[in-house]
């Protein structure tokens, strides 16, 4: 991987914390207004346009109710300002059909000047998740 510097750092370290189910750490990285997309809707239960930290929780709750991540690897992190995008793969399961999926992902990362996050998107194989799903 890259060498990290300042918000690419902190990116890698919130993927750490997802890693090891420390979404409060995540959570706590946001601004109160933070903005946070993810793309699928309808198909996909957790995707959408989540407002501030308590609805963050809730996608991360949606999320585990929806997903078993059996491999979620980070390949890439660039940082630019404040801005960070890292891409990476996963491999999944629906807990609902037992159906098994993979994509590649790309995240994106905008950090205001008291290094939180204002706004997150999250881009990836959405047919193949909506797939596994049904």
């Amino acid at each position: 991987m890259e060498t990290l510097v300042h918000y690419g750092q902190k990116v890698a370290n919130l993927y750490d914390a997802f890693k090891r189910g420390d979404i409060n750490m995540i959570v706590n990285s946001l601004s109160r207004d933070c903005i946070w997309e993810v793309m699928g809707q309808p198909d996909i239960p957790f995707a959408g346009i989540y407002h501030g930290r308590d609805d963050v929780k809730e996608f991360f709750m949606k999320l585990n109710d929806t997903l078993d991540m059996s491999d979620f690897v980070v390949e890439h992190i660039l940082e630019n300002d404040h801005l960070v995008m890292a891409c990476g793969h996963m491999n999944a399961m629906a807990r609902t059909t037992n159906k098994r999926f993979s994509t590649f992902w790309c995240m994106q990362f905008e950090f205001n000047d008291q290094e939180e996050i204002v706004h997150f998107r999250d881009c990836g194989d959405t047919l193949a998740c909506a797939r596994a799903l049904k």
